[in-house]
């Protein structure tokens, strides 16, 4: 079997999902961060956004995906435990239709069907602004379902240093240790992230998913290591007229690979080397901000299976590829009275160079994005309009093709009282399809050359209140959105193993979003974030009137979170309904339900020490009722183990400790 070298974020380099590194914020979910530039706030944004601190939670976390959930309306995949690949659903649009970003960076390339964002390393990253909908301007034209930013750690307000480091069940262990202050206009920032685990967790095996013959084993073959490192440095205060930035972030990635499904494949193994780097330089002047930037991105992937025993037959298949990006960047914006006015200006230039053995033919995109976005300001009454174009050309030796993608954006947010706010959004997003849609990858994946550039309309309008009394403060925000798309690329099982990227031919997302947090002082948080989705397909051949696969209907998390001194408690559950995993609605993703607790102490005389300690799938569930396509007899479900898409079982209860020192 032959598979596809993985991208920028090595989403799911897994026998099953291949890929790669390279898929006015929401008052109800916010928790500031400090702020770099000002206009990559979100609060900048006329969109439907949410901000979300990670600084406390992500110093030991054991990827991205976790930490995310109380952003309405998302849903995180994973395909198993610590450093197995995660990936996202967005309002209904899965990781191949979002677009990730890490300091407004993209990391979606042509040669991914998504970002992995097992491959993040978490103890870097500051905040998340996830974008549902419509996304800024400098994210460029393809985010149908929304768009993320994961901003990194920074030292422009005061000097940062910590350290922490833990253990846990499944022999998971994580490290991680930066510092970073400013002398004059000079700052700078060293970071180091480390994870690693043996996996082999026990799960529930149904075997030939009969109605008998079911048995507890050990996931085998999924343990792993990684290791991530960042250096920035910077010239120049924030607020000064010009200031520059260098960025370098580097990571190394060996994991194994389990196989798919309940296929137990012992020997293979997937590695990555990775490096991104950028360079850039801002002006401030009479109004204007301007920043020229340049980025280079060189990637290295090798998947091997020569010692591979198990029941699939992948001996002796060894690949090797090299993926490398050259972008540049011109953004500039402008004050004038109560208009403001935002331009942008991207090429950039992928290549894909395939080694012994590998999957990808050698190819090429070039893409030229230019936009521009303006927004008035008058009164209680803000309002955006804006558009992003993009010109591709993708050349293979065996042909070539160009696209032109537009997408133009509108929104508008009314104060009608200082408590309540209305909000109303809308536009277009397009997507070209990857280079493994269109060719496939020779193993998992089969190709699909007619395929079309999808294209998506969307609307949404939401209430937002804000409101204190006392010591009790309360933020809600309830919405409801509806994106028809033409065209809609998805991955469609097409027989044990195997997927095939497909046009359907018309689909309606509809949805409602609902997030809301209460807070007395700063004792007790109540957090909760819920959506409701109805993906339905509703002009395609064959498949009329069934639902999109891969996308749950619905899916909530609530959390409550007490702080006393320096004692916190926090006990959060977090639901996703079942989904679908073929176009004729037959084999489903069982439903679940997972309670996690996180308890921390870190008390002012210890002088910046603290311990954590966190439980995840507290009641330890492994199984789940699925039910059956073609009932036997009376039988219509039966016992399988808890799992997310393409089957991938998930671990049961799972404990990690650790110490953590930062300074105050």
């Amino acid at each position: 079997m032959l598979l596809r070298p993985c991208g920028w974020t090595l989403l799911g380099c897994s026998l099953l999902a291949p890929g790669a590194w390279a898929q006015t914020a929401v008052p109800t979910a916010t928790v500031r961060a400090p702020r770099r530039p000002s206009w990559d706030d979100p609060s900048a944004t006329l969109g439907a956004s949410t901000s979300i601190d990670l600084r406390e939670r992500a110093q030991l976390a054991a990827g991205i995906g976790s930490l995310l959930e109380e952003a309405p309306g998302l849903h995180v995949r994973r395909n198993g435990g610590d450093l197995a690949t995660e990936s996202l659903v967005l309002r209904g649009a899965s990781s191949a239709h979002l677009t990730v970003a890490l300091d407004g960076v993209v990391l979606n390339d042509a040669a991914s069907d998504g970002v992995d964002l097992s491959a993040i390393p978490p103890a870097l990253i500051e905040r998340a602004d996830v974008y549902r909908g419509v996304g800024p301007v400098r994210l460029g034209v393809g985010a149908l379902g929304g768009a993320i930013d994961l901003r990194l750690r920074d030292v422009s307000e005061r000097p940062v240093a910590w350290a922490a480091a833990g253990a846990g069940s499944f022999g998971a262990r994580r490290a991680s240790a930066g510092a970073g202050a400013g002398v004059g206009p000079l700052r700078m920032l060293f970071a180091l992230n480390y994870r690693g685990t043996d996996g082999n967790f026990p799960y529930y095996e149904p075997g030939n998913r009969t109605l008998s013959g079911g048995r507890v084993t050990d996931r085998v073959n999924n343990g792993g290591d990684a290791l991530d490192g960042l250096y920035r440095v910077c010239l120049g205060a924030p607020a000064s007229r010009s200031s520059g930035c260098l960025l370098v972030l580097g990571g190394w990635m060996h994991r194994g690979v389990a196989g798919p499904g309940e296929t137990a494949v012992v020997g293979p193994f997937q590695e990555q080397r990775r490096l991104l780097t950028r360079g850039s330089w801002a002006w401030r002047l009479d109004g204007w901000e301007v920043e020229l930037s340049g980025t280079a991105m060189v990637r290295g992937d090798l998947f091997d299976g020569r010692g591979a025993a198990g029941g699939v037959s992948i001996t002796g298949y060894r690949a090797t590829s090299d993926t490398w990006r050259a972008q540049g960047e011109v953004r500039a914006r402008r004050r004038s009275g109560r208009v403001t006015h935002e331009a942008l200006l991207r090429g950039r230039q992928e290549g894909f160079v395939p080694g012994a053995g590998a999957t990808l033919v050698d190819a090429s995109r070039r893409a030229l994005t230019a936009g521009l976005e303006s927004t008035l300001a008058l009164g209680p009454l803000r309002a955006s309009a804006g558009f992003v174009a993009e010109a591709i050309a993708d050349e293979t030796p065996s042909r070539s093709e160009a696209m032109n993608l537009l997408s133009p954006r509108l929104g508008v947010h009314l104060a009608v009282r200082p408590w309540l706010q209305l909000r109303a959004h809308g536009g277009l997003a397009a997507r070209a399809p990857t280079l493994p849609e269109r060719f496939g990858d020779r193993g998992v994946i089969v190709g699909n050359a007619s395929l079309r550039p999808e294209r998506s309309r969307f609307v949404d309008a939401s209430l937002a209140v804000e409101t204190r009394s006392g010591s009790w403060r309360v933020s809600a925000e309830l919405g409801g959105y509806l994106r028809d798309a033409t065209d809609l690329i998805a991955l469609v099982q097409v027989g044990p193993g195997r997927f095939r990227a497909e046009n359907f031919g018309r689909v309606s997302i509809t949805g409602l979003e609902l997030g809301a947090r209460v807070r007395w002082r700063d004792h007790l948080t109540l957090t909760l974030a819920g959506a409701l989705v109805d993906p339905a397909l509703v002009g395609d051949d064959g498949a009329t009137g069934r639902s999109v696969p891969g996308v749950p209907w619905a899916d909530l998390s609530v959390s409550v979170e007490g702080r006393v001194g320096g004692a916190r408690a926090a006990l959060s559950v977090s639901a996703v309904s079942s989904a679908w995993l073929d176009r004729s609605n037959c084999t489903a993703i069982p439903a679940r339900a997972l309670g996690h607790l996180r308890l921390g102490w870190s008390p002012r005389f210890l002088g910046g020490w603290g311990a954590t300690l966190e439980v995840t799938n507290l009641l330890d569930q492994r199984t789940a009722s699925q039910t059956l396509c073609n009932p036997i007899g009376d039988v219509t479900a039966v016992t399988a183990p808890i799992q997310d898409f393409l089957g991938y079982p998930l671990p049961g209860r799972a404990v990690f400790g650790g110490v953590v020192y930062e300074v105050r």
